[in-house]
């Protein structure tokens, strides 16, 4: 969970990972921790990303289960054969991840769609969205937690609150369970593909915080009213938002939600874990048949 005020959660718990179990044989014992059915290497744990400590679900394949016969020919291939099947199937996943997004989001932007990743490390290879914060947005595993489900029956989550969101709470603009909604009927919002404007975002953030503006835009006024605001704000009967004015000209450019939820549509986890069935035992199948040539 999210303890520490305003910092949202990082997606620690958006991730899949999918292990290859190893067979062992008595005449070619295979390197593994205790019992040689699991691969180990210490010099690759060590490089392992941090957010693999905090996957959601793992997924375990047993190659002697897929793959009858195995013998200790095939086996001693395991490790490679098994190597690349999960770069090939963490090639289609992703893809196939960024497809879903498009049947599920509205219009998702180009960050969303290129959000998902995959990394391989021997047997084990692990699924997931873009961690990192970018340098004009949010993290795709931040903002895209809220609507991923991550248990039955789960239908709501609360939404994610943005840079800008948390850069007005910080500066006690609005307060800590607000969340700004573009008011995108309004004459001074500016729209593209159904969304405000980047521009706007950014023109709001310097008005409400007197960072400096080009001569034009500076005869904009930015202001917020709040629910708990006194005259003279109250008494204009503004609803609560984030409006700018100039003159006698007043445009609502947000509105202020309480404690806002985000209706839970993505099904990243179940999603992946079908597919990695679906797919991988004819992968696996094929890699050791193309080792054994």
């Amino acid at each position: 969970m999210c303890n520490k005020r305003d910092k949202p959660c990082a997606g620690k718990d958006f991730g899949v990972t999918v292990t290859v179990t190893r067979p062992l044989h008595r005449h070619k014992p295979f390197r593994g921790a205790g019992n040689g059915l699991l691969p180990h290497n210490r010099s690759s744990r060590a490089r392992k990303p941090a957010y693999a400590d905090h996957m959601a679900r793992t997924i375990e394949f047993d190659a002697q289960a897929l793959i009858d016969g195995i013998d200790a020919l095939r086996g001693a291939q395991l490790p490679y054969a098994g190597n690349q099947a999960l770069k090939q199937l963490g090639y289609k996943l992703k893809g196939e991840i960024s497809q879903e997004m498009q049947r599920v989001f509205r219009a998702p932007v180009q960050l969303t769609l290129r959000s998902p990743r995959y990394v391989v490390d021997g047997l084990e290879m692990t699924v997931q969205i873009l961690p990192k914060e970018v340098a004009k947005g949010n993290s795709p595993a931040s903002y895209l937690f809220p609507v991923t489900r991550e248990a039955a029956g789960e239908a709501t989550k609360t939404a994610y609150p943005t840079k800008f969101t948390r850069v007005l709470r910080n500066a006690g603009l609005i307060g800590a369970n607000d969340f700004p909604v573009p008011y995108l009927d309004g004459r001074g919002v500016r729209k593209r593909n159904g969304r405000m404007i980047p521009a706007d975002y950014a023109d709001a953030l310097r008005g409400l915080t007197n960072q400096p503006r080009s001569k034009q835009k500076a005869l904009w006024r930015y202001f917020v009213v709040r629910d708990s605001d006194p005259a003279p704000n109250r008494g204009r009967k503004l609803p609560a938002g984030i409006y700018r004015a100039k003159g006698g000209d007043v445009q609502m450019l947000f509105g202020l939600a309480k404690n806002r939820q985000a209706p839970v549509i993505f099904e990243f986890g179940d999603f992946v874990e079908r597919r990695s069935q679906e797919l991988f035992p004819s992968l696996l199948s094929k890699a050791l048949d193309n080792a054994l040539k």
